[in-house]
């Protein structure tokens, strides 16, 4: 069902400000900036650095490992009698939706993928 680790996102206070840190200082290609985030090419998987991780969300712990699946509302539906999901599966941009839950350690986790 899991392809594989597709991004791991990064809480940002100041997302220009630590995009421009792993830009210039570590040399990372930036791949893409959308609203509060910032894509960063790492080889197979992706680093995104957001300022959503936060914002009004007090148990928040500043990270999130996001798996990349074939169909978001496909693995929703082979998985929700197992993961108490956070969320229903919801668009992010034109091509993609995602769906949150955590570990059992309170980690917070997503699929990712077309619809």
């Amino acid at each position: 069902m899991l392809e594989r680790l597709a991004f791991v996102m990064l809480s940002a206070r100041d997302v220009e400000r630590a995009a421009t840190f792993y830009r210039d200082a570590l040399g990372l290609s930036m791949t893409g900036r959308f609203e509060a985030f910032a894509f960063f090419d790492t080889g197979e998987a992706k680093l995104a650095l957001t300022s959503e991780l936060r914002s009004g969300n007090s148990d928040s712990q500043g990270h999130e490992c996001v798996f990349a699946v074939t169909s978001v509302t496909k693995a929703y539906a082979a998985l929700r009698d197992r993961i108490e999901f956070l969320n229903e599966p919801r668009p992010v941009n034109d091509l993609n939706w995602a769906v949150n839950f955590r570990d059992p350690d309170g980690h917070l986790l997503s699929l990712y993928g077309p619809q």
